[in-house]
């Protein structure tokens, strides 16, 4: 086997440079560990999202040193959390006792060229943008590394890890499917389409710095909306999937139409106009992957991909890139090959989903239904029953609620209360 020249071998690949692989650069950048980092789009680059960086990753954010960068170039740091459904009505602050666990609404269009920026800071980082992935390199049924193309030609780089943060339909876990069985999927379709626009002209007294989400305004119907830069507000609205052929019919009146319907959004944007095109997310499904093989991992959407409703995206690929940056040490220590191994990336899905799971899974059970399941509404019912209810759900849906911890023994006597009154 002939030695890869040295500007073509690093310590890591990681391809998809958004929110997951910028941030999963970053950890090895600060580590001084040589990396390149690719993506096949040019930035600044528009994708569709949420916008929402929840409070668990905005503590990741924190953690990186690129929350006051994200905030200079627009971000709005949400204070408060409201939720709103057909019997419940609560709230809660997200900065309390001394504490800031707000969250961040940013477009992607800011944010990931912002996210790219402090990754391009390291020495360490090679940043390769317009590069398309067309193979693995695969020895012994190891990945060790990558083959692509750029306007300059095709290229082949090595590295002991290569990551793969390239979005729901990654190229990394699809090869790697095809080529050696790698990342196992289990898919869970999304019951709900999922559309979004900007809004200017949103009266500061009707939405403050805060993020609103809705529940079965009517049936199926979810709604979001939050601040976002440049004064404008994201709406979104989620509603039955089958409704979608309909709806595409005239993308303007059908999303204000669906906004209006709402039990609270549609009031807050009287007299706001639509600022930029309806975008859309299109049918999804809830996707988790097995994220480990021998020399690769999976991050973000490409490993663990949920129903937009709750924005979560941001954050579970946030969170789940802390957890590698805990682990590179070990990882590169422990490597005595020239792939870092299955067996030693094991740790990371074990903690990747002993953490996120739970959140996970209770995007998945709303997600599969257009109604909110009998526990789910319960839980939303205790919630607005008291104020310490309201901060505990709140906790849990900004992703800030540690492993095993919701609900508490308090609340779960709350529901069971509920449940005897109904």
């Amino acid at each position: 086997m002939s030695v890869p020249e040295p500007h073509k071998h690093f310590d890591a690949i990681v391809v998809g440079a958004r929110v997951a692989g910028s941030a999963a650069a970053i950890f090895l950048g600060r580590q001084r560990r040589r990396v390149l980092l690719i993506d096949k789009a040019a930035f600044p680059s528009d994708t569709i999202s949420t916008h929402i960086v929840l409070g668990g990753g905005a503590k990741v954010l924190g953690q990186l040193g690129v929350l006051e960068m994200l905030e200079k170039a627009g971000g709005v740091r949400f204070d408060r959390m409201r939720s709103i459904g057909p019997d419940f009505d609560y709230s809660g602050d997200l900065v309390h006792d001394g504490v800031d666990e707000r969250g961040l609404c940013l477009s992607r269009v800011k944010m990931d060229a912002a996210m790219i920026e402090a990754a391009r800071s390291f020495e360490s980082i090679e940043f390769r943008e317009r590069f398309r992935v067309t193979d693995l390199i695969i020895e012994n049924r190891k990945i060790a590394g990558i083959r692509g193309e750029d306007e300059t030609g095709r290229h082949e780089f090595r590295a002991p890890l290569t990551i793969g943060a390239d979005g729901m339909r990654s190229a990394i876990a699809h090869l790697g499917e095809e080529r050696i069985g790698a990342f196992e999927r289990t898919d869970v379709p999304c019951a709900r389409a999922y559309y979004y626009a900007y809004f200017e002209g949103v009266d500061a007294a009707r939405l403050g710095d805060e993020v609103i989400t809705e529940f079965e305004s009517s049936a199926g119907a979810g709604n979001l909306v939050c601040r976002c830069e440049d004064g404008r507000t994201v709406a979104a609205t989620a509603f039955d999937a089958a409704e979608l052929h309909s709806f595409r019919s005239d993308l303007n009146g059908n999303l204000q139409r669906y906004l209006d319907r709402s039990f609270a959004v549609g009031r807050m944007l009287e007299g706001a106009t639509i600022a930029s095109k309806v975008f859309s997310s299109g049918l999804l499904n809830n996707t988790y992957r097995d994220p480990a093989a021998d020399g690769a991992l999976l991050l973000g959407d490409a490993g663990l991909h949920v129903d937009p409703l709750f924005g979560q995206g941001h954050s579970l690929a946030l969170m789940s890139a802390a957890i590698v940056g805990e682990l590179l040490p070990r990882w590169f220590h422990e490597s005595a090959s020239d792939t870092v191994s299955a067996t030693a990336l094991a740790e990371f899905t074990r903690r990747r989903d002993a953490g996120l799971l739970p959140f996970y899974k209770a995007s998945l059970r709303v997600s599969q239904e257009l109604g909110l399941d009998k526990g789910t509404r319960i839980a939303h019912r205790a919630a607005a029953s008291a104020q310490w209810a309201a901060d505990e759900m709140i906790r849990f849906a900004q992703m800030l609620t540690p492993r095993g911890s919701f609900p508490s023994f308090r609340f779960a006597r709350l529901m069971a209360k509920a449940v005897r009154a109904a």
